[in-house]
């Protein structure tokens, strides 16, 4: 998987300026963190936590969880030298960074829940990240949402001003949307393919290439 220096060059190569004579390595970085973003939303990187609770009580802080966008499951009680089969979901509630477990016994302390819970994904050197967790598949999807971020930004900001590039606003308006109109449609790809690891009934999304079997043909 590759780090932040790798796909910023990529980034630039597709703006055309691998000098950076239009683009700071600022601007490129802003755009990766905005794809990256989207492309979260799109497949959330699953992880898993377990909190060892310090008190009684059906309120539980998730501050723990570092990168914690959403909560999908909750394992209590859960004991990893024993665990049970099946898991024992429980009924659970969510505000801000307190958990709140609403069915079965009261949470004792030193009990331990289990969390399965979605965060952003990383790109190494990224915001000071040291992993990068998209898959190599993929990386080539937040590459062209980086770019079509800092054509759209660089749009709105070159409006009467002087600069090294000859392109007007109106051009970079013009390829940013491009670009996002793109990153967007290979965001539907993603999110489909992700649904339809949870479920094969999800629709196949043809239009760009994708085949009855859930294969992909080509398209981004």
């Amino acid at each position: 998987m590759s780090s932040l220096a790798v796909l910023r060059d990529l980034v630039e190569l597709d703006l055309d300026d691998s000098s950076n004579d239009v683009f700071s390595t600022e601007d490129v970085d802003r755009g990766m963190g905005r794809a990256l973003v989207d492309y979260s939303h799109a497949a959330p990187l699953q992880a898993v936590g377990t909190i060892v609770l310090s008190a009684d009580g059906r309120e539980i802080s998730l501050a723990t969880l570092t990168g914690l966008t959403r909560v999908v499951k909750v394992w209590f009680p859960y004991d990893s030298s024993d665990p049970d089969h099946p898991p024992n979901w429980v009924r659970w509630s969510k505000w801000s960074d307190k958990l709140y477990i609403i069915s079965g016994e009261e949470p004792a302390d030193t009990e331990v829940v289990r969390v399965f819970y979605h965060k952003l994904h990383t790109i190494e050197d990224l915001a000071g990240e040291s992993t990068t967790s998209i898959g190599v598949e993929d990386e080539e999807v937040v590459v062209l949402g980086a770019g079509a971020y800092c054509a759209l930004q660089k749009a709105r900001g070159s409006v009467a001003k002087a600069g090294v590039s000859t392109e007007t606003p109106e051009h970079w308006l013009k390829w940013g949307m491009e670009r996002m109109n793109a990153f967007s449609e290979a965001l539907h790809l993603v999110r489909t393919r992700e649904l339809r690891k949870i479920d094969k009934r999800v629709p196949v999304y043809q239009d760009a290439g994708w085949g009855r079997g859930g294969e992909y043909r080509g398209g981004i």
